[in-house]
């Protein structure tokens, strides 16, 4: 049965809307509504990842890919067929510091202090004690984070390569070589 509600606080400073809202499926008209398990999933990932991030930078953190039924997450094409999006687990994000930025098509241009923001976030994910994780990648433009739960999370690093390839790294390595991304 899926979730059909107004807009439900899933943490503080997270709401189901954030992690569905989806403007190819508006496009396609595909109900991106999630099954309840999805949802329960997404608080999760809230209540382990995101809102402890979110508390720890004091910053917001802006979701641009949460849950993706099946149907949406098969029309993308360079989405992973077993996506943990597609389960509630996972969510794409980046910071913004209240500082204008610019958008160009769909794809939000990184640089100077937006960068230095995600790679403040990536690093602090890594490091905090307070931040669990299953699996995290640094893209360019955005972070990917997954949690599962804590005796499942696998604190698997990652960084997106520009062939479309990822490397996995340690998360000491990860410290280093985000400052190089």
């Amino acid at each position: 049965m899926k979730t059909r509600t107004s807009n439900p606080m899933l943490t503080p400073h997270f709401a189901l809307r954030e992690f569905t809202e989806s403007p190819t499926a508006k496009k396609l008209g595909i109900d991106n509504s999630p099954p309840q398990e999805a949802v329960d999933n997404l608080k999760r990932l809230c209540e382990g990842t995101l809102e402890p991030l979110r508390e720890e930078l004091q910053l917001p953190v802006v979701i641009t890919s949460g849950y993706r039924c099946k149907v949406l997450n098969d029309f993308l094409i360079h989405a992973a067929r077993q996506s943990q999006h597609q389960f509630g687990y996972a969510a794409d994000f980046y910071v913004v510091s209240g500082s204008k930025f610019q958008v160009s098509g769909s794809r939000f241009q990184v640089s100077g202090s937006r960068r230095e923001l995600l790679i403040r976030a990536f690093r602090l994910i890594i490091t905090s004690p307070k931040i669990d994780f299953d699996k995290l990648i640094l893209y360019p433009n955005f972070i990917h984070v997954s949690y599962v739960s804590p005796q499942a999370n696998r604190h698997s690093v990652m960084l997106a390569e520009a062939n479309g390839k990822y490397r996995a790294v340690t998360r000491a390595d990860a410290l280093v070589r985000s400052l190089e991304a």
